[in-house]
């Protein structure tokens, strides 16, 4: 069989099919034609060397901001695709329902990437550095919702909400309560998002129900989910037991080394690793404080915190490098009920590829808080296919022309999200 694209001599990790082991990848169109031990390159097109490199499905990213320039923290998802194996981009809750035909139409489809959507409970959705648009509470319409969600079924996969206190004008349960009302009505899966008190944890934990997720799972703030002492609390054991899924949702202000090794303690590992990537944490977190060198960090094209940089951490806390993909790949691909599509490198599936590079040598790892961590390997991107083709080399935009008029204070605001 002639294949229009090689990949050869990789390790194959696909935890989807079971398989880890030397393999070569044949590619017609955009679906994964082959996986065998050898395919020989005379019936190929064109072929990637990918010796001495993992070769995993196209890594999934269930938590990100990617309506570019029509919110405060919106990232250009194909010029970050590129360089991080990520083909598949969940955006959670930018766009509510007044914004989602817009969201479509002018950053979904013309994307490279793959662009779903977890829609925001609040019509108007993130709008700005507080909790703006739960202000006023009949801003949060099922019925709306439940319509605009109904004409968009192939990039509408989730409900977003968001459970903390900063600038949040009603600090209880009512907002989760109408979104889990929602969740409901459509049928859509429930992400819920943690920062700080009130409300308290255990009270969030008790609404939710089988197959809802939790993200920024292991913030240091107030909802985290260890007691001073370390230990994670009962609540959580119980909401894991009782089918709550956790995600991590990194961010500039949600993930905490002291809560991170806690759980790896007990081997609490996430569902679902992702970035929470918007425009104040993809310079690093170590790096929010840092007014002038995140401009300059964004000046320079590249950058600095990917879903790449999360997985290295996870990896670094001791989780299994085949329980890291399945987190990335055939996880989420299972929670967005796309598994016979994404996910996976099986033949028949689409033919969505990261080829990375685990890498060695001492690199330094920061928490939001500042606490370094140095690990000996972390991960690197060679190349993404998506859809059987490698994606654009597309450079950076610069940022939208509000975000250099933010000050430090509402740096800090943008990283609770």
């Amino acid at each position: 069989m002639p294949f229009d694209l090689l990949i050869k001599g990789g390790r194959v990790l696909d935890p989807a099919a079971g398989l880890d082991a030397i393999r070569d990848v044949g590619i017609n169109g955009d679906r994964i034609a082959a996986v065998e031990p050898s395919i020989a390159v005379s019936t190929a097109k064109r072929v990637v060397d990918a010796t001495d490199r993992l070769v995993t499905p196209g890594l999934i990213d269930m938590h990100t901001h990617v309506n570019w320039g029509a919110t405060l923290g919106g990232v250009d998802a194909d010029s970050i695709a590129w360089r991080t194996g990520v083909t598949t981009w969940v955006d959670a809750g930018s766009a509510g329902a007044f914004a989602l035909p817009a969201f479509r139409k002018h950053v979904i489809e013309p994307a490279e990437a793959r662009i779903l959507a977890y829609i925001n409970i609040s019509y108007l959705g993130l709008v700005g550095l507080n909790y703006d648009e739960y202000c006023n509470r009949q801003s949060c319409n099922i019925e709306i919702l439940n319509r605009v969600a109904g004409q968009n079924p192939d990039i509408v996969l989730g409900i977003k909400v968001r459970m903390g206190k900063e600038g949040f004008c009603w600090p209880d349960l009512g907002i989760l309560r109408r979104a889990v009302e929602a969740s409901e009505a459509t049928g859509l899966r429930l992400m819920c998002h943690l920062s700080g008190t009130p409300p308290e944890l255990r009270d969030i934990l008790a609404e939710l129900r089988p197959g809802d997720i939790v993200t920024h799972a292991f913030t240091g703030a107030g909802e985290k989910m260890v007691d001073r002492r370390g230990r994670v609390l009962p609540a959580v054991v119980q909401a894991r037991e009782r089918g709550i899924l956790f995600d991590i949702g990194h961010g500039a202000g949600s993930f905490s080394f002291e809560s991170a090794e806690a759980l790896a303690r007990i081997a609490f590992w996430p569902d679902t690793i992702s970035t929470d990537l918007h425009q104040g944490s993809m310079a690093g977190p170590n790096l929010v404080a840092d007014q002038e060198l995140i401009q300059r960090v964004r000046g320079d094209g590249s950058p600095h915190f990917t879903l790449l940089t999360v997985m290295t951490k996870f990896l670094y806390l001791g989780m299994p490098l085949e329980a890291v993909v399945r987190s990335v790949t055939s996880r989420p691909a299972e929670l967005l009920g796309m598994a016979d599509q994404i996910g996976s490198l099986r033949p028949g599936a689409i033919a969505d590829v990261a080829i990375l590079e685990l890498a060695q040598g001492a690199h330094e790892l920061y928490d939001i808080h500042g606490l370094k961590r140095t690990t000996q390997e972390r991960l690197l991107c060679t190349e993404t296919i998506r859809a059987g083709r490698p994606m654009t080399r597309k450079e950076m935009p610069a940022p939208p022309p509000w975000i250099r008029l933010v000050d430090l204070e509402a740096q800090a605001a943008l990283a609770t999200r």
